[in-house]
């Protein structure tokens, strides 16, 4: 036994809460443990934990010491599930969280495909109404679309695609067949609120000539990008919608684009999952093929959007 192997039981007292759970966890009897955790003090030279009678406080040294362990941990059950990915089909329980409207749009085709591929998965798809942060230890990946990016250390992004937004209105709201419009010709028009910026009625738009902002009155407001699409070809007001939501509304003359020198930020979309636990080979192979899935559909020239909703 190594320090290596001493710093991975430390975390497992640490999450525990007490060397008698750890010992349970782990089988290791109480008394070999816990001469484990002090034979790794005295090699250290440091107080890790403070023992108290019923349970255990890990030192400010302890914890930043079993963060070691804690990697040391995950790299080993790595690369223990590497070893198994060259013999093993994928197999076992799959859970994945995904938006609405982004799983009508193309979750749902390659999900159901997927699981006809591999049949030893169990996948389970949850389908989120609204705006959706998942708490990530109820689910092995997540699909999730961010304007700002996903800094957390905690979760593993693996970016899957970049979703351009559009400005569009109904001819109803204004006409098309006016002269070319500029910013300040539709200062403080009727528009379509959102939830994802928090009904913000200050539009922040981007084009060749820099960043803008555009002041609105919101005469009705959502959280769901369907319904803004609905409220936008009723003549709502003006709105910010996915290309791939509007675009047959495009083609058809039900919307155009008023200021199209213009556009809102456009929305990253992700994969992730947490960074303390390692995926399984069926979450991976999930994840590797749904990227592969996006990149033939642009290929195809189908715009490869999603929403927040």
């Amino acid at each position: 036994m190594g320090i290596a192997d001493d710093l991975m039981l430390l975390v497992e007292v640490i999450e525990a809460g007490s060397i008698s759970a750890a010992s349970r966890k782990t089988g290791i009897p109480k008394s070999r443990l816990s001469r484990r955790i002090e034979d790794l003090e005295n090699n250290l030279g440091a107080h890790l934990l403070k023992r108290g009678p019923r349970n255990i406080s890990v030192t400010e040294i302890g914890l930043t010491i079993s963060k070691h362990g804690l990697k040391i941990r995950d790299e080993l059950q790595a690369a223990k599930i590497l070893a198994q990915d060259r013999h093993e089909r994928p197999s076992g329980r799959l859970l994945v969280s995904c938006p609405i409207v982004l799983t009508e749009l193309f979750l749902a085709e390659f999900a159901t495909t997927f699981a006809v591929h591999y049949p030893d998965v169990q996948l389970t798809l949850d389908v989120s109404k609204g705006l959706f942060t998942p708490d990530m230890n109820h689910y092995d990946i997540a699909i999730q679309p961010s304007q700002e990016g996903l800094p957390d250390s905690d979760i593993v992004c693996q970016k899957l695609a970049l979703a351009p937004y559009v400005l569009v209105a109904a001819p109803t709201l204004v006409d098309p067949r006016n002269k070319k419009l500029v910013l300040s010709d539709i200062e403080n028009i009727d528009a379509v609120g959102w939830g994802a910026d928090g009904y913000s009625s200050r539009w922040k738009l981007y084009g060749i000539e820099g960043e803008a902002e555009l002041d609105v009155r919101l005469r009705f407001s959502t959280n769901s990008l369907k319904v803004v699409h609905t409220a936008a070809l009723q003549g709502l007001g003006l709105a910010r919608l996915p290309i791939r939501l509007c675009k047959r509304d495009l083609e058809a003359g039900r919307l155009f684009l008023p200021l199209p020198d213009w556009t809102p930020r456009s929305v990253s979309i992700y994969a992730i999952y947490p960074s303390r636990r390692a995926l399984t080979r069926a979450g991976r192979v999930f994840v590797s093929e749904l990227l592969r899935y996006i990149d033939d559909r642009s290929e195809k020239s189908v715009p490869m959007v999603t929403t927040q909703d």
